[in-house]
């Protein structure tokens, strides 16, 4: 697919956050990273095609030019990025790469929840920590606070049976951990966490198949 068809046609584009100047970005391989200003965004890059997308949070896309002196600048917004390619592309890179996307949200059915599903969770993820909210470990019904995903991560891996923890992030979302295996035949240590998005107040039985976020 080319640069022109990962722009929508469709008029109107999903609402963001005004004000926010940070981005994220799909490059040429199909792999996804967050960005936290315009500055960030242009030493990630070092060449006009490696960038395949790149939109706000309000869902514009644009693209990478270079300027009369061949350095490279954001170029002008293009239009709403197109929905189902987002998607798809997405769903691709949390299979393809397990490890660096373990956030598993409920599978986004608009052009906002994608969106917004991007930003709030490459942020977790690879960001700065959110302000407004805390992350929440429950384990045993007793509940603690880490600081972020690697604390819990650090949490986890002394827990035998993840299935009696949740995770609440800071946006209010609550996950099951499960323990994935990228490769049937790599021992334990060489699994990553996943952590697998649950209705509020669920307790799910350790037997619940992985949800297609998590195949590989």
């Amino acid at each position: 697919m080319d640069a022109t068809s990962r722009i929508s046609n469709v008029s109107g584009h999903p609402s963001g956050a005004g004000a926010a100047r940070d981005f994220v970005a799909v490059d040429d391989s199909g792999e996804f990273s967050y960005h936290r200003s315009e500055l960030d965004l242009m030493t990630a890059f070092e060449y006009v095609a490696e960038a395949a997308c790149i939109f706000d949070r309000s869902g514009n896309a644009y693209r990478l030019m270079l300027d009369p002196n061949r350095h490279l600048v954001l170029g002008p917004p293009l239009g709403p990025v197109e929905f189902h390619w987002l998607r798809q592309t997405w769903l691709d890179a949390q299979n393809a790469h397990p490890e660096s996307h373990r956030l598993r949200r409920y599978f986004p059915l608009t052009a906002n929840e994608v969106v917004s599903d991007l930003f709030e969770s490459l942020s977790l993820e690879h960001g700065p920590e959110p302000a407004g909210g805390s992350w929440s470990l429950e384990i045993n019904n007793i509940a603690s606070h880490p600081p972020n995903l690697e604390a819990i991560d650090r949490r986890l891996a002394h827990q035998h049976r993840l299935e009696e923890a949740q995770v609440t992030d800071p946006f209010g979302h609550i996950y099951r951990p499960v323990l994935h295996h990228k490769h049937r035949h790599l021992p334990a240590p060489a699994g990553v966490i996943l952590y697998l998005e649950i209705p509020a107040r669920t307790k799910l039985p350790a037997s619940l198949p992985l949800s297609p976020k998590t195949a590989s």
